[in-house]
C-alpha cells in the first residue's frame, strides 16, 4: 500500500492551500475560429513567454500575467488547460519555462492531459486519421517524459496531473477514457520505477452539472465504478490508487451559501452513501456569469461569498482550495 494518502500527497506537493486562477493565456488576437494561425491553443510553453513571463512584465505592451496574478491577487496556483506534447528535438513547446516561472513566484500548476488527447481516444465520427488511441498514448508519454526529464522527481512548479477538462461534456462522454489515461500515466511512472513520494496527485475535473442527485460528483462516481472494474491500475489496486492519488475537482457557479452546504453536507454524504472513500476536493473554475448576478457589483459580492465558502480545510478537512475563473 502507498505510504501517502491522496490528501497527504497534496500537502507534499504544495497543493493543499490553493488560492488559484483558471488561466488560458491566449494572445489578444486569439480566437477558436482563428486557431490555425497559432497551430493550437497551448500557450503555456516558451514560445509565448512574453505573455506570462517576467520578460513581458515591463514595457508598453507588457503583460507578465503570472507575476500580476501573484502580486495583485495573491495567487499561488494555476489551473491550466491545453498542453500539447512537447517536441524537445527542436525545442518546441517547452513547458518547463512556464513551470520555472511558476516556481520563481511560489506557484504550482496543473499539468493537463488535454482534451485533444481525449478526442484521440473518443469514439466519435469525423476524426482525422491521426487522431487515434495510439496517438493519445504517445501524447501522454511525451508529456510525462518532459515533466520527469530531470529524473526521479517532477519538474519544479508541477503540482498535480489533470485528466481532461469536464470529460462528461465532450466527445463521447465516456468515463472509461479517463481510466485509460490514468492507467497509461501510472504505467509511465512504473516504467521508470518512480518512488511513491515522487508521484503527483491526479485530479479529475467535472462540471457542476447534476447527475445521480449531486453536482459534479455523480460523474466522478462513474469513474470510480470503472476503476473498480479493473484488476489493477498499474502497480496499484484500484482502491489503493483512489486512496493514494485521486483528487476530485468541480466548477460551481452557485452562490456562497449553497457552495458551503455542498462542501459541508451534500458532498460528504454522497460519498458515504455510496461507500466511496472521500477524496480531496477543489474548485477549478469558481465564479459566476453576469447573467446570474445582473451587474458587476453584484458579481463581485457573489464572488466574495463564494470565496468565503470555499476556503482550504473545509469539507471535513478535504477541501484543497479554489481557482477562480
Amino acid at each position: 500500500m502507498p505510504a501517502m494518502s491522496a490528501l497527504d500527497r497534496c500537502i507534499n506537493f504544495g497543493v493543499n492551500n490553493i488560492r488559484g486562477i483558471a488561466y488560458m493565456p491566449g494572445p489578444s488576437n486569439y480566437t477558436k475560429e482563428k486557431k490555425a494561425q497559432y497551430f493550437d491553443s497551448d500557450f503555456y510553453n516558451g514560445d509565448f513567454e512574453l505573455l506570462w513571463g517576467d520578460r513581458g512584465y515591463t514595457g508598453t505592451y507588457a503583460r507578465g500575467d503570472l507575476r500580476r496574478f501573484h502580486e495583485k491577487l495573491g495567487a499561488n496556483f494555476v489551473h491550466c488547460y491545453d498542453w500539447s506534447a512537447p517536441v524537445p528535438e527542436i525545442h518546441l513547446r517547452d513547458h518547463l519555462v512556464f513551470l520555472k516561472q511558476c516556481t520563481n513566484l511560489g506557484m504550482k500548476a496543473t499539468v493537463p492531459i488535454s482534451n485533444y488527447t481525449y478526442l484521440c481516444l473518443a469514439d466519435v465520427p469525423n476524426k482525422e486519421p491521426w487522431q487515434t488511441p495510439q496517438a493519445a498514448r504517445q501524447n501522454i508519454q511525451k508529456v510525462f517524459k518532459e515533466i520527469y526529464s530531470q529524473g526521479a522527481t517532477p519538474a519544479p512548479g508541477a503540482g498535480m496531473w489533470k485528466i481532461f477538462n469536464e470529460y462528461e461534456l465532450w466527445y463521447d462522454r465516456n468515463p472509461e477514457h479517463v481510466v485509460t489515461a490514468i492507467t497509461w500515466l501510472v504505467a509511465e511512472e512504473d516504467n521508470i520505477g518512480l518512488s511513491d513520494s515522487a508521484r503527483m496527485p491526479i485530479m479529475v475535473d467535472c462540471s457542476f452539472g447534476v447527475k445521480d442527485g449531486i453536482e459534479g460528483a455523480g460523474y466522478v462516481k462513474d469513474v470510480w465504478d470503472r476503476l473498480l472494474a479493473k484488476p489493477n491500475i498499474g502497480s496499484y489496486s484500484p482502491r489503493d490508487f483512489w486512496n493514494a492519488r485521486f483528487v476530485f475537482s468541480t466548477n460551481p457557479q452557485n452562490d456562497g451559501p449553497d457552495v458551503a452546504s455542498y462542501l459541508s453536507t451534500r458532498l460528504p454524504q454522497y460519498w458515504q452513501s455510496h461507500n466511496i472513500p472521500i477524496p480531496p476536493v477543489m474548485f477549478t473554475e469558481l465564479g459566476s456569469s453576469i447573467q446570474q448576478t445582473g451587474n458587476e457589483q453584484n458579481q463581485a459580492a457573489w464572488m466574495t461569498r463564494q470565496l468565503a465558502a470555499s476556503v482550504p480545510g473545509g469539507s471535513n478537512g478535504m477541501m484543497l482550495g479554489h481557482a477562480c475563473s
